[in-house]
């Protein structure tokens, strides 16, 4: 008997369209707050209907790539790719597959604390140079537990992001900026007590002696002691009982 060939499906001509300016956006030929062409002179460019380009912009504002605005004055406007938007997507997946918070800071650990063991066996002066540059703006909001938080997670990010690897630092960017979230709310409820405070300062020394291990090339040292300041801020963090879902934390 021979074998059943499957139907193949061709694209809609709006998912064309929607393709063409996507490519567009993500090659940087179209940039962010760009206004894109009139609906005619779309039509016109690329021989469809008006009812398609709507079509194509609708695909494309699902996708976070637009930003429509109806009515007079109106017009779609490039948006281009961010990790808020991502993370709220990716937020929503783990939260389907049954993920916790607890899962979201394990991956952390796994992702960051051996790219604090890589920047120190490079030990390159200009990594040290834009660290000291993180601890320099954590030292000045020392006395801002909120702010000094907020500092606390672009100095982790910033680890991930020296790496110079554009799909390291994305996929680190979604797990900090779950975490940071939570971070946001346990500060807002407990900033004042002094356990945090201590906490807080406790950091900042860790990530000065990580700066200082990544100068001296001391690359297992310096993953040791990330995953373990990791490790210690996450339980700070998860022995809260307020603790959210992951879902709730990008809400």
């Amino acid at each position: 008997m021979p074998a059943r060939l499957e139907a193949v499906r061709l694209p809609k001509a709006a998912e064309i369209v929607a393709r063409t300016l996507r490519r567009k956006i993500v090659t940087h030929e179209l940039q962010a707050g760009d206004p894109l062409p009139p609906e005619d002179q779309l039509m016109a460019e690329m021989a469809v209907a008006r009812t398609t380009v709507r079509e194509a912009l609708r695909i494309l504002e699902s996708e976070g790539l637009v930003v429509v605005r109806r009515g007079a004055g109106g017009g779609a406007r490039i948006r281009t790719p961010a990790v808020p938007m991502v993370a709220r997507y990716i937020g929503l997946l783990l939260q389907y597959e049954g993920a916790t918070v607890e899962d979201v800071h394990r991956a952390r650990v796994m992702l960051e604390a051996p790219a604090a063991g890589l920047l120190a066996e490079r030990s390159d002066p200009a990594v040290v140079e834009a660290l000291r540059a993180a601890l320099a703006d954590e030292a000045a909001a020392i006395d801002d537990p909120a702010t000094l938080s907020r500092a606390h997670g672009r100095f982790h990010q910033r680890v991930v992001q020296l790496t110079d690897s554009h799909t390291y630092d994305a996929l680190s960017a979604v797990a900090n900026r779950i975490i940071q979230a939570q971070a946001d709310r346990f500060v807002a409820a407990h900033g004042a007590e002094e356990a945090t405070l201590e906490g807080l300062a406790t950091a900042h020394r860790a990530h000065a002696r990580l700066v200082d291990l990544i100068a001296a090339g001391a690359a297992q040292d310096a993953e040791d002691l990330w995953r373990r300041h990791l490790e210690a801020g996450d339980a700070h963090l998860l022995s809260d009982p307020g603790a959210h879902s992951v879902l709730d934390l990008l809400e």
